[in-house]
């Protein structure tokens, strides 16, 4: 079901301010560093938490309805909150919380005999998703006796049985090795395209009593694989607000801070547009790609891979007073470790990094402390105008205050002996 949210949440100093939608069958990623307002996100859709101000409604109902304190039009009547357990929204995090006396089987069906369903029906249903979770053979195990990543896919098996109109999962692969965080991500992106192919069916399901509605899904990750893998769009969180939001390509590939840039391998640094062929950065360095640039007077963001940049040794070069060419700067190795495609490098008070063959680095006897000259391929440098905040969408319309009932007015009666 479509799922529409509009929230602000105050914690201490921290402000999560929030506007997204995200439509039936459809799953957002949402990216962001530590403290961003991802799990807090999760918590009010999940009535978790009353937000000082927002609306979230699913499906056309209003789970969460907060007027303002500060606006005295709607300080009464019109604020509501349907209780977690109502919701018909199903939430999972890095720990499966199994019913440790209950069998994988009975932990599934759980859900299942809480909305009402016959005891049989649910044990029919709960094995049915237990197989689909490849596990029909561990069905009446508990989870003192399954490994982390059977545990976590029985977890999934007894969100989905119960058919919510929303899927919210906060990291459920971070606590696993690698391993088993591939088949629990392939397992998910499985299942996902299942609904998704369901909401176009005519007919409800496999017999299994499955829901033809497929759920809007969030996903909240710190891994680059499960955008890639589930999500159909991502939106970057930071300090509580989105700062964008698109499809996986562009999102990713058009990196709008420093931690999406990491998060995908790349170095990001912004600057300005200052001639139809140069970029300079508050830090003075000048960029001059072979594409063409925005506008003079564009802010922008300057992207590029580690492996893009070379490093050499200054320690026999003149001319050390002249300015830096395009596309080049002084710098000071601080770090040298294992990177994916050779050595990275990392520089003294500076956020870029390089890659570099193990045997660049000894042919040139690098090591930390040296200054060296940073260059980069100018066909390996995109620019594009940076976005410094997304648009919050409209907020949900708020749900008209049911009319007060004037009090009847009190007659002159006698008082009561």
């Amino acid at each position: 079901m479509m799922v529409d949210v509009d929230l602000l949440v105050h914690r201490g100093p921290f402000t999560l301010d929030v506007s997204v939608s995200v439509a039936p069958g459809e799953t957002l990623a949402l990216l962001g560093p530590n403290g961003s307002g991802k799990s807090t996100m999760l918590a009010a859709i999940a009535g978790l938490l009353t937000p000082d101000r927002g609306t979230i409604v699913v499906g056309g109902k209003v789970l969460t309805q907060v007027s303002d304190a500060s606006d005295a039009s709607d300080a009464s009547g019109r604020n509501s909150q349907v209780p977690a357990h109502r919701r018909r929204i199903g939430l999972l995090g890095q720990d499966p919380l199994l019913f440790p006396h209950l069998s994988a089987l009975e932990n599934v069906a759980f859900g299942l005999r809480s909305q009402g369903i016959t005891a049989s029906l649910a044990r029919a249903r709960a094995r049915q998703w237990i197989e689909d979770v490849g596990l029909a053979s561990f069905a009446d195990r508990r989870p003192a006796e399954l490994s982390g990543g059977q545990q976590q896919r029985i977890a999934i098996a007894r969100v989905l049985a119960t058919e919510p109109d929303v899927l919210l999962f906060d990291e459920p692969m971070a606590a696993l090795d690698v391993q088993n965080a591939s088949l629990v991500r392939t397992l998910l992106r499985e299942r996902l395209a299942e609904r998704h192919a369901a909401r176009h069916a005519t007919a409800a399901g496999r017999g299994t009593g499955r829901s033809s509605v497929a759920p809007a899904t969030i996903v909240v990750t710190h891994n680059v694989v499960d955008a890639l893998v589930l999500a159909d769009r991502v939106a970057i969180l930071d300090r509580g607000r989105i700062i964008d939001i698109g499809v996986v390509a562009r999102v990713l590939g058009q990196p709008a801070n420093l931690f999406a840039a990491t998060l995908v391998g790349l170095n990001l640094i912004e600057g300005i547009v200052e001639t139809p062929e140069l970029v300079r950065t508050p830090d003075g360095r000048r960029f001059s790609p072979e594409n063409r640039l925005p506008p003079v007077g564009t802010e922008v963001s300057v992207v590029f891979p580690p492996s893009a940049v070379t490093v050499s040794s200054v320690r026999a070069a003149t001319g050390a007073t002249a300015p830096a060419m395009p596309n080049s700067w002084r710098a000071t190795l601080e770090l040298l470790e294992p990177g994916v495609n050779g050595i990275r490098l990392t520089f003294c008070n500076d956020t870029v990094a390089a890659e570099a063959p193990p045997t660049q680095l000894l042919a040139q006897q690098l090591s930390a402390g040296d200054d060296v000259t940073a260059s980069i391929d100018p066909a390996a440098v995109t620019v594009y105008p940076r976005q410094s905040a997304v648009p919050k969408v409209p907020a949900v319309p708020k749900v008209p205050a049911v009319p007060k009932v004037p009090a009847v007015p009190k007659g002159p009666g006698k008082a009561l002996p």
